[in-house]
C-alpha cells in the first residue's frame, strides 16, 4: 500500500485526536455537570490506555466498579473511524494487516471489559442491585443497560429457583432470599500500583497507615483502597 493511501486516515486520526474530550465526572451523574466542570482533552492513545486501565481494574477488583461510559463511547467512535479507513485500503499490504490487528485488539479490550462486568452482575446480581439502589444518584456504578440486565437476570433466577425448589419448602423458608445471596469478598488482597503520590494513607479503619509514593507497588486489602482505585490514584495489577 502506498503511503498516500493512508494520508486521509492519518489526517482523520489527527483531527479525531484533537477533538476527543473525556469528562472526568461522566460516571458521577448529571448533578455534577455544573459551570465549573472540567473537560480533559485526551488523544486517542490516551483514551485507549485509560480504557485498558479500567479493564485491568475491573478484572482484578472483586466488586463492580463505576462504568466508564465516556471512555467506551469514545473508543467505539474511534473504531468506526478506523474501520471506515480500512475499507479503502489495500488488503494485501502489510500496513493494512497491522491496522486490522490493532482494530481487533481494541475490540477485544472493549469486549473483555464489558464481559468482566457482566460476569460480576450474574454472580452478585442480588447484592449489586441492593447496594446500587442505596447509592446516591451521582454515585451509581451501573449503566442503564447493565441495571436492566441485572434486574431481569435476578428475576429470572428467582423465578426459576422458586419453581424448582422454594415452593416445595415450608413457608417460613420460602422468603429467605438474603440467606442465599452471594456477595463479593471485599477483604480479598490485591496488588496495586500508585499512579501518583498519595502520601500517608490509613488502612484497616485507621489501625495503621502507609506512605504511598508514585510508582510503588503494594499488596492491600481491597476494601481499604477501593476509593483510591475509583479516583484513579491507584491501579490494580
Amino acid at each position: 500500500m502506498e503511503s498516500s493511501e493512508f494520508d486521509s486516515e492519518n489526517q482523520t486520526e489527527r483531527s479525531y485526536q484533537t477533538d476527543l474530550r473525556y469528562n472526568g465526572s461522566e460516571t458521577a451523574g448529571a448533578e455534577e455537570l455544573e459551570d465549573d466542570e472540567e473537560e480533559i482533552q485526551m488523544s486517542s492513545q490516551e483514551v485507549l490506555e485509560a480504557l485498558q486501565r479500567a479493564w485491568i481494574n475491573e478484572k482484578f477488583a472483586p466488586d463492580v466498579l463505576p462504568y466508564e461510559e465516556a471512555l467506551v463511547e469514545m473508543v467505539m467512535i474511534q473504531l468506526v473511524h478506523m474501520e471506515e479507513n480500512l475499507e479503502t485500503a489495500n488488503r494485501n499490504d502489510l500496513l493494512y494487516i497491522v491496522h486490522r490487528m490493532e482494530v481487533e485488539r481494541i475490540r477485544f479490550i472493549v469486549a473483555s471489559y464489558l464481559r468482566c462486568r457482566l460476569q460480576k452482575l450474574e454472580t452478585y446480581a442480588s447484592h449489586i442491585l441492593d447496594v446500587e439502589s442505596s447509592r446516591p444518584r451521582n454515585a451509581k456504578r451501573l449503566s442503564d443497560a447493565e441495571r436492566k440486565f441485572a434486574h431481569d437476570f435476578h428475576e429470572s433466577v428467582e423465578t426459576h429457583f422458586h419453581e424448582l425448589v422454594t415452593r416445595h419448602m415450608p413457608q417460613n423458608h420460602q422468603d429467605d432470599e438474603r440467606a442465599r445471596r452471594v456477595m463479593p469478598n471485599l477483604n480479598t488482597h490485591v496488588f496495586a500500583r500508585a499512579r501518583q503520590d498519595v502520601g500517608e494513607y490509613s488502612l484497616a479503619g485507621g489501625e495503621y497507615s502507609v506512605n504511598i509514593r508514585a510508582g510503588a507497588v503494594h499488596l492491600f486489602r481491597y476494601r481499604d483502597i477501593e476509593p483510591l482505585v475509583i479516583e484513579g490514584q491507584l491501579e490494580l495489577i
